[in-house]
């Protein structure tokens, strides 16, 4: 993994952190952490409509992280 990609996840970890820390605050549940996430995946979507490359590639790796977990196949905490 090279510097940038290490750096990136290190951001994305970060803010992944944050976000539940703030669901943790407010109580949030999963299932409403779900909901959450669904309607940010929404909104991500409906940003990247003029640019479909984007929109396919981000719609492409949140299959492939569903397949992943149905698979088993994801680490704990990943």
């Amino acid at each position: 993994m090279d510097q940038n990609s290490e750096e990136f996840s290190e951001r994305v970890r970060l803010l992944a952190n944050s976000i539940l820390e703030r669901f943790n605050e407010e109580k949030i549940t999963p299932q409403e952490a779900g909901w959450v996430i669904l309607a940010l995946a929404h909104r991500l979507m409906t940003v990247l409509e003029k640019n479909p490359a984007e929109r396919q590639n981000f719609v492409l790796q949140f299959i492939s992280l569903v397949n992943q977990y149905l698979a088993g196949d994801l680490e704990e905490g990943g």
